[in-house]
């Protein structure tokens, strides 16, 4: 029961975070007319105030000390505002849409919402390592834990484009964000925190043991290549299936589900092979599946082949998610009997910074495009736009990913019971 009710966690915050991920562009540019050079400047922006937020809220969570426990506070505080500033961003009223205040409507709306994704996201993985220890319970945890999130990438990704076009965004947002809450309902009771955990260390010396420890520098740059190599193939996929495959709009729902519904039973192979090869050899394994078959969707000439690579893809994506938790405990754990501290919340922290870095790899991606291949937007895609996005969606991800597996054979540990 106590892993269910974690899990029911990933569920929620997937379902929020990626329906605002993949959708918010499209919803302020295309629907509401922000200007692209605004959108970007704004994200960019923001990315300096994460540099800073990421891990002040991790290190803040690790010192906390109170009767409720370390990370229980701030959920009860950070998911309801999570989801209240979740729906602010899609609810625009008639007074912000005007040229003039839209702009500063959206940089507020992203600045408060991703403020508190960094709270939510960083506590509640800081739970993990701390309510399961062993490989086995972590493995099994993990598989469930990846499990509802692929679940909820199904609800918030791939169903999302049939939500909205029925109940419009606002509707959407009011959907998943009570989907969500209920999710958390179920959640909240299941938290268990060791009262004894703690971390008496300043700012200063917690990051500094941090970055000093090899292990979670082979796991953070790995985890960096992977979070890059996945977010290139699924913000390229709806341009792969137009411009590569020659299919409709609606045809990247198939593409999505090929991709996360045969993910949702290989979790739960992936646990077993972390118990039975051990983390580090199934976290290799992993990235070098997912790698390949990264390569191999620039082969496809059909929707039918497009989703049996994809298929492949989903088994690589599940594996890398559940493996990826364990390596990531075994780190924290270590690090805990060197320094006699558990800071679960300054790791995660900048696990999520590293992650988050990867979204301006991806827009290099795009604007390699136009040199290569003389793609500048949808009314002007050059004379190859089919090639463009299958060197985008297969090559450029297959590399990130297969350079990760290459780099996870420095990570100094084994990992098993």
């Amino acid at each position: 029961m106590k892993k269910w009710r974690y899990a029911s966690g990933q569920l929620g915050l997937t379902l929020v975070s990626e329906s605002f991920g993949t959708y918010l562009a499209f919803f302020y540019l295309e629907k509401l007319g922000l200007s692209a050079a605004f959108y970007a400047l704004a994200r960019t922006v923001y990315a300096f105030w994460d540099a800073i937020n990421d891990p002040l809220f991790g290190h803040l969570s690790d010192r906390t000390k109170t009767r409720l426990g370390r990370r229980r506070p701030w959920l009860l505080v950070g998911v309801p505002l999570f989801l209240l500033f979740y729906l602010l961003v899609f609810w625009v009223p008639d007074w912000a849409r005007s040229p003039q205040v839209l702009p500063y409507y959206f940089a507020v709306g992203i600045v408060l919402y991703e403020t508190m994704a960094t709270v939510v996201w960083t506590n509640y993985g800081a739970l993990f390592p701390e309510m399961f220890r062993g490989l086995g319970e972590r493995a099994g945890a993990a598989a469930l834990k990846r499990g509802t999130e692929l679940f909820g990438l199904i609800l918030g990704i791939a169903l999302a484009p049939l939500v909205y076009a029925q109940v419009g965004f606002l509707g959407m947002a009011l959907l998943f964000a009570g989907l969500a809450l209920m999710a958390f309902s179920w959640f909240f009771p299941g938290i268990q925190e060791d009262p004894r955990a703690e971390s008496g260390l300043g700012l200063r010396e917690s990051f500094r043991l941090v970055l000093a420890n090899r292990a979670f520098w082979v796991a953070a740059l790995v985890g960096l290549l992977f979070e890059f190599g996945r977010m290139v193939i699924q913000t390229g996929m709806a341009f792969y299936a137009k411009h590569s495959l020659g299919l409709p709009e609606g045809a990247t729902t198939f593409l999505f589900a090929a991709v996360f519904l045969v993910a949702i039973p290989s979790v739960f192979l992936w646990g077993r092979l972390a118990r039975t090869l051990g983390g580090k050899r199934a976290w290799r394994l992993a990235h070098l599946l997912m790698g390949v078959a990264a390569l191999l969707l620039f082969l496809p000439q059909s929707l039918l082949l497009a989703i049996l690579v994809g298929a492949l893809v989903g088994v690589g994506f599940a594996g890398v998610r559940v493996t990826g938790e364990v390596v990531m405990a075994k780190v924290i754990d270590l690090d805990a009997e060197r320094t006699g501290t558990r800071r679960e919340g300054a790791y995660y922290s900048l696990v999520g910074l590293f992650g988050r870095a990867s979204g301006a790899l991806v827009g290099l991606s795009f604007a390699l495009l136009g040199p290569l291949f003389g793609y500048v937007s949808g009314e002007n895609p050059g004379p190859n736009p089919g090639l463009a996005f299958r060197f985008l969606v297969a090559v450029i991800p297959g590399v990130a990913i297969l350079l990760a597996y290459f780099l996870a054979a420095l990570f100094p540990h084994e990992i098993k019971e």
